[in-house]
């Protein structure tokens, strides 16, 4: 089945599917989304009530950002329009969404949920975050990654892919924006495209 390249991130009816997560009191829906080799690019919906409280990880990071609803990670609470990155290796205790969420996240390689013995050596470092309603720098978010950049539509890097700044769209690349492109929008640009 063929990636979409471009996706309105506020229609309810997108292709879901229906994924099992490990260890999780619900299922997940999600969306992939055309990505590089084996990164993995989705749109994820949380129902309410979901919940994971099994030691767990990924050995690739993974940034997402909430969209709507509430996301509850290791006893921090992220609302709308956070970008979260969780570092690769990083043992996740604590996940729930009482009331729902949708988030677009982005993983660094395969999301294949491993036990605490498999992600060994765990990284120390923990979860950073930044409020991308309240950013107007060029450079918002640099991780291990990925890169995360306030920029024109015209100066959109070519190895990027973009969300613009309502969260309303998000397209692999400017060429598969449908209708006109915003005047600034969000580009995340992959740890191997650094410049």
């Amino acid at each position: 089945m063929l990636r979409p390249r471009q996706i309105d991130l506020r229609e309810p009816d997108q292709p879901w599917q229906t994924v099992p997560m490990p260890g999780a009191s619900h299922d997940l829906d999600l969306v992939p989304l055309e990505s590089d080799g084996d990164a993995l690019t989705m749109l994820g919906r949380f129902p309410a009530g979901f919940g994971r409280a099994v030691p767990c990880g990924y050995l690739v990071a993974e940034d997402l950002v909430v969209l709507d609803g509430r996301l509850e990670l290791e006893g921090r609470t992220y609302g709308p329009a956070t970008l979260v990155h969780i570092p690769a290796r990083f043992i996740r205790t604590s996940m729930a969404t009482p009331d729902g969420c949708l988030v677009l996240a982005w993983f660094s390689g395969p999301a294949i949920i491993c036990s605490v013995a498999e992600l060994r050596p765990v990284v120390a470092t923990g979860i950073r975050s930044v409020d991308l309603a309240a950013v107007d720098a060029e450079t918002v978010f640099e991780t291990g990654a990925s890169r995360w950049r306030v920029v024109s539509a015209s100066g959109w890097p070519s190895a990027a892919d973009g969300v613009d700044l309502d969260l309303t769209a998000w397209a692999r690349a400017g060429a598969d924006w449908s209708g006109e492109l915003p005047e600034r929008l969000f580009a995340r640009v992959p740890r191997l495209s650094f410049d």
